[in-house]
């Protein structure tokens, strides 16, 4: 075991240790009050760069958000688009359907008087398909416009279940073939296959 020696020795010994450590205490300090003033130095550029960072990052955010949000937007309209593709490639067929003469013959005349009641002047070609026309005559024909003469003519471009009627000049005519009454009433149909695309459940 070491001897401390005098009194007088151990004394000086213990002021030369706490000397030893106040000054590592005070030296602490400095390194500590100077790494806070260099922080606190640095805080007023520290603040305007994390604002701006953070605001990037909500930026960022919602315009990953709106792009989300127009993708599944852009996808909800495609399916539904699809969806009245297919309603009316069904709807297409069921009118391609033979029907009774009787219910073509009253769907022509319907359509005729349509045409008929837009057009100026006593005579009229109400035109439709051949296969249509086979199914009318001149009694069908004059019971159309009362002391208005129609006649029924023939013609390949029609499609059936629809007619064209025109004046005997060809210069003013009213068309209401399927193909022009889809387009003239586009939006009514459209309105109602999108009612019922929504009551199945399939809208969003």
């Amino acid at each position: 075991m070491k001897a401390l020696g005098s009194p007088a020795a151990v004394v000086a010994a213990v002021r030369d240790d706490a000397g030893a450590e106040v000054e590592r205490l005070e030296r602490e300090s400095r390194a500590a009050l100077a790494r806070l003033a260099a922080e606190e130095a640095a805080e007023p550029a520290a603040i305007p760069e994390r604002e701006s960072r953070l605001a990037t990052a909500r930026r960022e955010a919602r315009e990953l958000l709106a792009r989300e949000d127009l993708l599944d937007a852009r996808e909800a309209l495609e399916a539904r688009e699809a969806w009245i593709v297919e309603a009316v490639a069904e709807g297409r067929r069921l009118l391609a359907e033979p029907v009774p003469a009787a219910e073509r013959r009253a769907d022509l005349a319907r359509l005729a008087r349509e045409g008929i009641d837009r057009l100026p002047g006593d005579a009229f070609d109400v035109i439709v398909a051949p296969s249509d026309a086979a199914l009318l005559d001149e009694r069908w024909a004059g019971a159309l416009a009362p002391g208005r003469a129609a006649r029924v003519v023939a013609e390949a471009g029609i499609s059936p279940g629809g007619c064209l009627v025109r004046s005997p000049d060809g210069k003013v005519s009213f068309d209401d073939t399927l193909e022009a009454r889809a387009r003239r009433f586009e939006v009514a149909w459209r309105t109602a296959l999108g009612a019922l695309y929504q009551a199945a459940g399939k809208a969003p």
